[in-house]
Protein backbone atom coordinates (compact mmCIF):
# COMPACT_ATOMS: atom_id res chain seq x y z
CA UNK A 1 0.00 0.00 0.00
CA UNK A 2 1.66 2.96 -1.02
CA UNK A 3 -0.70 6.19 -0.13
CA UNK A 4 -3.65 7.00 2.48
CA UNK A 5 -6.30 4.88 1.01
CA UNK A 6 -8.59 6.55 3.74
CA UNK A 7 -8.83 9.69 1.65
CA UNK A 8 -9.25 8.01 -2.03
CA UNK A 9 -12.54 6.27 0.32
CA UNK A 10 -13.33 9.08 1.64
CA UNK A 11 -13.78 10.83 -1.48
CA UNK A 12 -15.60 7.90 -3.19
CA UNK A 13 -18.38 7.30 -0.54
CA UNK A 14 -18.78 11.26 -0.86
CA UNK A 15 -19.53 10.92 -4.43
CA UNK A 16 -22.07 8.18 -3.11
CA UNK A 17 -23.71 10.79 -0.38
CA UNK A 18 -23.79 13.76 -2.74
CA UNK A 19 -25.38 11.27 -5.54
CA UNK A 20 -28.10 10.17 -2.67
CA UNK A 21 -28.92 13.65 -2.07
CA UNK A 22 -29.38 14.71 -5.20
CA UNK A 23 -32.14 12.08 -5.14
CA UNK A 24 -33.33 12.81 -2.10
CA UNK A 25 -32.98 16.57 -1.34
CA UNK A 26 -31.26 17.89 1.34
CA UNK A 27 -32.49 16.82 4.31
CA UNK A 28 -31.56 16.17 7.85
CA UNK A 29 -30.66 12.01 7.12
CA UNK A 30 -28.50 12.89 3.98
CA UNK A 31 -26.69 15.75 5.67
CA UNK A 32 -25.85 13.94 8.66
CA UNK A 33 -25.01 10.75 6.58
CA UNK A 34 -22.48 13.23 5.01
CA UNK A 35 -21.03 14.72 7.96
CA UNK A 36 -20.54 11.39 9.78
CA UNK A 37 -19.02 9.58 6.92
CA UNK A 38 -16.95 12.34 6.30
CA UNK A 39 -15.75 12.53 9.97
CA UNK A 40 -15.05 8.54 10.45
CA UNK A 41 -12.68 8.82 7.06
CA UNK A 42 -10.71 12.03 8.39
CA UNK A 43 -9.89 10.56 11.61
CA UNK A 44 -9.09 7.47 10.08
CA UNK A 45 -7.02 9.30 7.78
CA UNK A 46 -5.45 11.41 10.24
CA UNK A 47 -4.55 7.80 12.31
CA UNK A 48 -2.97 6.60 9.14
CA UNK A 49 -0.84 10.06 8.99
CA UNK A 50 0.25 9.61 12.56
CA UNK A 51 1.05 6.37 12.12
CA UNK A 52 3.69 7.37 9.02
CA UNK A 53 5.20 10.58 11.41
CA UNK A 54 5.74 7.80 14.22
CA UNK A 55 7.62 5.62 11.56
CA UNK A 56 9.67 8.66 10.53
CA UNK A 57 10.68 9.42 14.28
CA UNK A 58 11.43 5.60 15.15
CA UNK A 59 13.83 5.55 11.88
CA UNK A 60 15.21 9.12 12.88
CA UNK A 61 16.18 7.34 16.67
CA UNK A 62 16.99 3.84 15.31
CA UNK A 63 18.88 4.09 11.94
CA UNK A 64 19.17 2.02 9.10
CA UNK A 65 20.88 -0.86 10.74
CA UNK A 66 19.55 -3.94 12.58
CA UNK A 67 18.72 -2.80 16.16
CA UNK A 68 16.97 -4.53 19.04
CA UNK A 69 14.40 -1.93 20.20
CA UNK A 70 12.25 -2.70 23.11
CA UNK A 71 13.05 -6.00 22.93
CA UNK A 72 12.53 -6.61 19.57
CA UNK A 73 14.98 -6.55 16.73
CA UNK A 74 14.20 -3.56 14.20
CA UNK A 75 15.68 -3.73 10.56
CA UNK A 76 15.91 -0.54 9.61
CA UNK A 77 15.96 -1.01 5.84
CA UNK A 78 12.66 -2.70 5.97
CA UNK A 79 11.29 0.53 8.08
CA UNK A 80 12.98 3.15 5.83
CA UNK A 81 11.34 1.30 2.80
CA UNK A 82 7.87 1.48 4.37
CA UNK A 83 8.51 4.97 5.09
CA UNK A 84 8.95 5.39 1.61
CA UNK A 85 6.05 3.32 0.30
CA UNK A 86 3.73 5.18 2.94
CA UNK A 87 5.22 8.96 1.68
CA UNK A 88 4.07 7.31 -2.47
CA UNK A 89 8.22 8.33 -3.28
CA UNK A 90 9.16 4.33 -4.76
Amino acid sequence: MSSNTHIATAKFRQEGVHEWQSEEGLTDATNIAAALDAQAEATLALAYEQRTANLIAAFADLGAEDVTYLGLLVDGRKLAQKIVERLDLA
